[in-house]
């Protein structure tokens, strides 16, 4: 193969890694420096392409081992482990240019169903679906299917985070799921502000998902707002596009907040007249091979005249690189729930505490496209106590009481009277 043509091959390689799930994926330093280097391979790329339309896919496939008292079916006996492979992820994007100021991404997902939705399994479930619109330096439009701006955890890949499951406290309150309608973008060299309408957040009370629904469906909000204001320390605002923070990076930190509204019932057949109110404040501090982040959450849910429930939970965690490839985390994962049982817990107790730590293995260094992590996840509470997923809006962030239901957190609810669940997962993540 000649020089022009490795070029070129290197070229079409790194087009198709640079587009992540939720974001830009980070280059193989080596196809970066072969594009930067020749303009002429550029060019050749860009021949009978001129919406750079491109093509990505990712994947996060594993093992999960969890160990709990029993289920509430009572179908495990006296076997108290489930165990077994599965997807977390196997999304497939397509992003281009429809001008020169409006890039669009559609992307679909073929893993478990995590929102709320009728896909998964692997079916096609559509995910993404807008388009952005710059319109001058510092004001953007987004129209279509995104998920809203709200958290810094939810506006994170799961490509991108630090270990394989998210917190139980993010997926419980109020999580945001993929909705349809607009968002404003304002934005300086140290801060951004973003403001929403759009149909919900994913869900309403009875469980229904909005994403990818008709305007008139059951899980569809009468309207809803969403805010999210983040600023930092300087205007390298890219390296919080990920939980991680490379060797030789430079330290920097983020502090921000999200509020979001919703209100049901009132003119879409949802069956159930309520309001929900969240609001979270997060941060991040990045330095030269490792990071701390911290997150508080709060969910309030007006059921109609039988229940006001306020929920809320928070999560601490960090990173340290022991190496250029290998990188060591931790995290205290804490929900509180409100004491009346429509929020979602049938005793008293109302603290309900998460462990995780891990290691993972960068194949690249610097570089997400490969990736190889290993968990262990502590559950120190009784979780048959959180009877139901009220606030959550994606899959049930603890799944069902039975042997074959886990949800997007890792972990299964227990019988009552018993407490102490783990689980430890090994997970394999490619993009290309």
């Amino acid at each position: 193969m000649n020089n022009s043509a490795q070029i070129t091959a290197a070229a079409l390689i790194a087009a198709a890694t640079s587009f992540a799930t939720a974001g830009s994926l980070d280059l193989d330093r080596a196809y970066a420096s072969e594009l930067k280097a020749d303009a002429g391979a550029r060019s050749v790329l860009n021949q009978g392409n001129l919406g750079n339309v491109a093509v990505s896919a990712g994947v996060r496939f594993g093992y999960t081992y969890n160990s709990r008292s029993d289920d509430a079916a009572g179908t495990l006996g006296d076997n108290d482990t489930t165990m077994g492979f599965g997807f977390s992820e196997a999304t497939v994007a397509i992003e281009g240019d429809v001008t020169d100021n409006m890039h669009a991404r559609i992307s679909f997902d073929f893993g478990p169903d995590d929102v709320g939705g009728a896909g998964g399994a692997g079916a096609a479930l559509l995910e993404d679906a807008f388009v952005d619109w710059a319109v001058n330096d510092s004001f953007d439009l987004r129209v279509g299917q995104f998920v809203p701006s709200y958290s810094a955890e939810a506006s994170t890949s799961e490509f991108h985070t630090m270990g394989n499951y998210r917190a139980v406290s993010h997926e419980w309150l109020a999580t945001p799921g993929w909705a349809q309608g607009i968002e404003a973008t304002w934005g300086g060299d140290t801060w951004d502000l973003t403001v929403g309408f759009t149909d919900g957040f994913g869900t309403n009370a009875t469980g229904n998902g909005s994403g990818n629904t008709a305007f008139n469906a059951s899980g569809e909000a009468d309207f809803a707002f969403n805010a999210r204001f983040d600023m930092y320390s300087d205007s390298n605002k890219d390296r919080f596009a990920d939980q991680t923070s490379w060797r030789g990076s430079d330290a920097g930190w983020r502090f921000g907040a999200g509020l979001y509204f919703a209100s049901f019932g009132s003119t879409n057949p949802s069956g159930v007249e309520t309001d929900d109110f969240s609001w979270t404040v997060d941060g991040a501090y990045e330095a030269d091979g490792w990071a701390l982040r911290a997150a508080f959450y709060m969910y309030d849910n007006e059921f109609g005249a039988t229940s006001d429930a306020s929920n809320m939970g928070f999560e601490v965690g960090g990173s340290f690189f022991f190496s250029d490839q290998w990188e060591g985390y931790a995290r205290w994962d804490a929900l509180i729930v409100d004491d009346d049982a429509t929020a979602g817990q049938t005793t008293n107790e109302d603290w309900f505490n998460f462990l995780s730590f891990g290691a993972n293995y960068y194949f690249v260094p610097e570089s997400h496209a490969a990736k190889l992590t290993l968990e262990v996840g502590i559950s120190l509470d009784e979780t048959a106590d959180l009877t139901g997923t009220a606030g959550d809006t994606g899959a049930g962030p603890l799944g069902a009481a039975n042997p074959g239901s886990f949800g997007s957190s890792g972990f299964a609810q227990e019988l009552a009277g018993e407490d102490g669940q783990f689980n430890i997962s090994a997970m394999m993540q490619w993009m290309f």
